[in-house]
């Protein structure tokens, strides 16, 4: 069960706190749980992966233009590396334990006090591709001591 002003209230709350960039994609009430699902923006997904990129590193395909990026490929890996640790980490955890208390008013302000709160990941290796390959395709490259982004 989910009324649209919960699920508005609790947009507007997490938009309203930090970190910026983030947005709910989902908050219902499931047997008595709200389960809350919360993304990176378009904008704020790129910057995240653009900064993965230069402080860890690229996968080992990734200076071949033309290389694929399925399943099974360096990228694909990396790609679901990330999956893992937005869904796991980030999302699962750390947002959790900052905005739980935020999150449980929402829920009491709406009549629901006392419900818990548990967050659902989204990600996956094909959402985060799209963006992978935009960065890929800017000239996001590494050179041999340093990053540099360069037109395509």
């Amino acid at each position: 069960m989910t009324s649209s002003s919960l699920f508005t209230d609790a947009q507007r709350y997490l938009r309203s706190g930090s970190p910026a960039g983030l947005t709910v994609t989902r908050f219902e009430i499931v047997d008595d749980v709200a389960e809350l699902t919360v993304a990176f923006t378009p904008q704020a997904l790129e910057r995240v992966l653009r900064s993965q990129l230069e402080t860890v590193g690229t996968p080992s395909d990734w200076d071949r233009p033309n290389a694929c990026t399925e399943a099974g490929t360096p990228t694909w890996a990396y790609a679901l590396e990330l999956s893992r640790v937005f869904n796991e980490h980030y999302f699962s955890h750390l947002l959790l334990e900052r905005h739980e208390a935020g999150l449980e008013a929402v829920l009491a302000a709406h009549g629901h006090e006392g419900t818990p709160v548990v967050a659902k990941p989204d990600y996956t290796p094909a959402s985060l591709l799209p963006t992978l390959r935009r960065l890929k395709a800017t000239g996001l490259s590494r050179s041999e001591d340093h990053w540099s982004a360069h037109a395509a």
